[in-house]
This record gives C-alpha cells, structure tokens and sequence, in this order.
C-alpha cells in the first residue's frame, strides 16, 4: 500500500489544529487565574500580571489557527516566541507534548531546506519512541499502568499471575524496537503500522471506548500517526549523512532528543523533556496539612495517605491538577518544592508537610523537604 507524501508545510498545519485543540482542554493551564500554584523559572516573574498570561495564550491559539490555516513562517515565529514566553511564566505548562510540539515548530522556523527540515523532525519522532519505551522498562510501569490500567481497569483481571504482569515488559520492548526499525529501509513501513496501532490502541485505553481518562492526550495519539506516515512511510531517512547534519537546529534537535534523556536516567534531565510518557516512574506530590478549608475546597483530591506519611488523608497534587487544569503538574522537584512553598504561603498558619510518593510493588514514600 503506497501512503502520499506529506510536506512539511501540510504536517505543521496538522500540529497546529493539534496543539490548538490540546491546548484548550486544559486551557486553565495557561492561566494565571487559577488555585494551582505557578512555577516561573525566576521568582520574579510570580509579579507578571495575569493579563500577560492570558495574552500569550490568546496570541497563541490565533497564530495556531492562522498557521492551520496557512502555513506561514513570519506567524509561526510569533507562535513559537508566545509558546516560549508563556512556558518561561509556568513550568507546569513544560507538558511533553508542548516541547515535542515547540521542536517541531521550531524546526519549520528556523531551517529553509525542505529536506533538512523533515529530517529534523525524523530525529524526533524516533528519539520519542525509544526514550519513552526506555523509560517503561521498569517495575513501575508494571504496576502501574500494565497491571493497574489494562490488567484490573480495562480487561478487568484483578490477579495477574506473574506470567501475565512479565508479558507486560513485551510494550517498552515493541516501543523501542519500532523506533529502531524507523531507521532502516526494510523495516520501515512496517514500524510505521505498528506504531500507529500503538497509537490507536492508546486511545482505545484511554479515550471514552476504554477508561476514558487524560483527555488532553487524545490529540496527540490521533495527530501521531499522520505524522509517522507523512515523515518515514514513503521518505528516505538519512540521518547521518553529512549534509543532514548541517542545520545547527538539526544538532540541537539531536542533543535534546537523543542525548540529553540519557541524563533523565540519573535525574540530571527532566522526565517530561526525555519523552517519559506513562512509565509509571514518577513521583507525586502529597500535601498532609490540618487546615480544614484546605482540605474541603479540595476534597475530591483527598486521598488515603501512605503508611510513611504523617496523616491519616492527604491531597494528591496529580489529582488537583487533573480536577483544575485537565493535566498533572511538571513531576520534577523542583516544580514540587515552589508548589509547597506556595501553599506554605497561601496557609502559613497551618502544619503543613510535604510528601513525594511513587506506588510500585514496594512503593517509596519520602518527606520533599527531609531536613525538617
């Protein structure tokens, strides 16, 4: 079966109808009028009015619109400097989606050659696949999401045997070896398929025909498989020829999606920057406080704390942000760190203590702030 084609010009305008749709679902993200916290990379940027953030987001979907609706590169400079504005204002918003879809933007901004610029975006849709199977290779994604999510949620098996939760290890393998094969001609169009039945699988999961949760990924795994046709179905890849490698943005784009996630691996890389994408590897954040007002105006984010945790119930930032912003806060601990200190601020007199927890088969609970 011989697939068309696709030009940068028409995939760009697929990325952007996209991200426009991402971004509002889980348009609260994009706002300063919420009671999730912001996260600026500078603290001064907490005096940024609410109003520039509001700006930058309404810039933003007008340049996505005008982009789906002509590819244009004087627009997508305008989109690509609002996306990065606003992304410096919260790191909340440094979703791996948002990166992956500012690399590809950047990639149509900043090289001409059309060729170069396909190649581009092949560096990163491979190093996607692989870093996200690589990071699924572990007990925690067992646990929590092949035992948890297909096994008990959607298949309904409540005791797996341990065949049954081993057989799950086959997903990050398939993962990575489908990103392998986008590198060689034979295999080529078959990993194309593949993966776009991994995407299409996603969505049977995840969407309303499964458990139907995470809405704001549901674009994203209906947008990838175009983008896997029109980039490798029928597109010779020649990564490392000389000439591909001229671009000093192709360079960059190896160095961010091939380099830099192995520094994840000992936490000197952010997760959601290294293609890290239902690994069940990352911690939460839970809030253990006395404050009463606290705990009502967010009660359906109570939970049952953990056995090491200093409470009976505790608030789960995951599902505070979900019920808020239709997504999870940026996992790093930093992003938690600045969220305790803002709730520290908005409830001084309350005792307040500050937990990462990770659920595996021995799950890991620990204080943020072990010192205190």
């Amino acid at each position: 079966m011989r697939l068309p084609q696709l030009n940068s010009h028409f995939l760009l305008k697929l990325v952007c109808g996209c991200w426009l749709v991402t971004k509002l679902i889980c348009y609260k993200l994009w706002l300063a009028d919420r009671f999730f916290p912001l996260v600026p990379v500078h603290d001064g940027l907490q005096l940024m009015p609410p109003i520039v953030h509001s700006l930058l987001f309404a810039v933003s979907l007008v340049c996505m619109l005008l982009v789906w609706i002509f590819p244009n590169r004087k627009i997508a400079v305008i989109l690509l400097l609002s996306e990065l504005l606003s992304c410096l204002l919260d790191q909340n918003r440094w979703q791996p989606w948002e990166y992956q879809f500012i690399c590809l933007l950047g990639a149509f901004v900043f090289i001409t050659d059309e060729k170069k610029r396909v190649q581009a975006w092949q560096i990163i849709l491979t190093g996607i696949y692989f870093f996200s199977g690589l990071s699924k290779c572990s007990s925690y994604f067992i646990h929590n999401v092949w035992n948890y999510l297909f096994l008990k949620e959607l298949a309904g098996i409540f005791d797996a045997g341990p065949w049954l939760l081993r057989a799950g290890y086959s997903i990050p393998l398939l993962e990575m070896l489908g990103a392998v094969a986008l590198f060689f001609k034979p295999t080529r169009k078959t990993a194309v398929w593949f993966l776009c039945a991994m995407h299409l699988f996603n969505l049977l999961v995840l969407g309303p025909a499964g458990i139907n949760i995470n809405a704001v990924i549901w674009p994203w795994n209906i947008l990838m498989p175009f983008l896997l046709a029109g980039l490798f179905y029928n597109v010779p890849l020649q990564l490392f020829e000389r000439p591909a490698l001229k671009p000093v943005y192709t360079l960059l784009m190896l160095l961010a999606w091939w380099i830099l996630p192995w520094l994840q691996l000992a936490g000197l890389w952010d997760a959601y920057l290294s293609g890290v994408l239902y690994s069940g590897r990352n911690q939460q954040l839970y809030i253990c406080t006395n404050d009463l007002g606290a705990s009502y105006r967010l009660s359906n984010c109570v939970t049952i704390a953990g056995k090491d945790m200093d409470c009976k119930t505790a608030i789960s930032t995951y599902k505070w942000g979900m019920q808020e912003m239709n997504t999870g806060p940026n996992p790093e601990p930093r992003v938690f760190k600045a969220i305790a200190a803002s709730w520290n601020k908005t409830y001084p007199k309350a005792i307040n203590r500050f937990y990462l927890f990770r659920a595996g088969f021995v799950s890991e609970t620990r204080p943020l702030f072990p010192d205190k």
